[in-house]
């Protein structure tokens, strides 16, 4: 089978592409690693405190953490691009120069935005067990620019993490349901197979763990999609507003008991990732970053009314099945999807 992307070509240019990460002396970078260590593994208790997801943050205990560099990055990414783009397209035979330029783009991409993601989570990484990933240069920069406590903000990212590994444990038909979205995405029988890619590696964009960043509500993607396929997106999309409001939602709701510096580490925080200048919006909007920030606001959102009303319990229900995922009407109107769900 030939696949559909150059998959070699892609680490080979995102890893070229590389900037260079902040400087740091071999002790400083031992210590960073084992306290990123340390912080993922303590990182679930306080999940499962906050969530009552107690058997799903067990679970999720035993997920892999991967403390990378943005070498580590780049690699992670392609591995995931590789699992979900040639499980979710057939072999339509594209053409060696259509592979190549596809997979150009996605190393291109991927050294562009290796030197903003701090960590992820991908649900698909090592047969279907899951992998939390934190990237320690873009931590140590992160932290020294916004002159962050450094223990409190390496919990702090790691409970984001935490709880997407929580939320697929708890849901564990999720990562499939997102897969079959992108398959059905991707399916276009009257499509060229570099048209097919190039909607797919769009919408592969979308997902997730991929990027972790915020910004305006428009997108690129949206112009690449018909009608039926940008419907699809728009269930992905408010799937992944979901996941990551709920994550936001977690990892401030532990607390200046437990994350000392909490109350002046979002402001800073959130503050950071405003682009600024021309070109860094251009290249943002490029890589679909843009759409970001109205999907976590939006999240977020959704999760604090719903908690309102029915607490986390009442929330746990979206992940018992994919019939209980809000739809993206339902992400603006969260009474709406109370009232579908739990009858109130």
């Amino acid at each position: 089978m030939t696949p559909q992307i150059n998959y070699a070509l892609a680490l080979r240019i995102g890893q070229t592409g590389l900037l260079p990460g902040p400087s740091c002396a071999a002790p400083e970078a031992i210590s960073l690693v084992a306290d990123l260590h340390r912080s993922a593994g303590s990182a679930l208790g306080y999940v499962a405190e906050i969530t009552g997801l107690d058997e799903a943050c067990k679970a999720a205990s035993q997920v892999p953490v991967a403390v990378v560099d943005r070498r580590g990055l780049v690699k992670a990414n392609v591995q995931m691009a590789e699992v979900l783009i040639e499980g979710s397209i057939k072999d339509d035979g594209a053409p060696w120069v259509t592979r190549n330029l596809a997979g150009a783009q996605l190393g291109g991409l991927l050294a562009v935005m290796s030197a903003r993601v701090l960590g992820q989570f991908d649900p698909f990484a090592l047969a279907g067990r899951g992998r939390v990933v934190l990237v320690a240069p873009n931590v140590l920069r992160f932290e020294r620019e916004l002159g962050a406590d450094p223990r409190d903000f390496h919990l702090w990212i790691a409970l984001h993490e935490a709880t997407h590994a929580a939320q697929f444990a708890a849901a564990p038909w999720l990562a499939d349901w997102l897969k079959g979205r992108l398959a059905e995405i991707a399916q276009d029988e009257d499509e060229e197979a570099g048209g097919t890619i190039s909607r797919l590696l769009a919408a592969a964009r979308e997902l997730p763990e991929l990027f972790k960043e915020k910004g305006e509500a428009s997108t690129p993607v949206e112009g690449l999609l018909t009608r039926r396929q940008a419907q699809l997106l728009a269930q992905v999309t408010a799937t992944m507003s979901l996941l990551e409001g709920h994550a936001d939602v977690i990892m401030d709701a532990v607390g200046p008991k437990v994350v000392r510096s909490i109350e002046q580490l979002r402001p800073k925080f959130d503050a950071k990732r405003v682009a600024r200048g021309r070109l860094e919006r251009a290249v943002r909007r490029l890589a679909g970053i843009e759409a970001k920030t109205a999907q976590y606001v939006q999240g977020a959102s959704f999760v604090r009314a719903v908690l309102a009303e029915v607490g986390h319990e009442g929330l746990g229900a979206v992940w018992a099945t994919e019939a209980n995922l809000p739809s993206p009407e339902e992400m603006d109107n969260p009474a709406a999807w109370v009232a579908r769900v739990h009858g109130a």
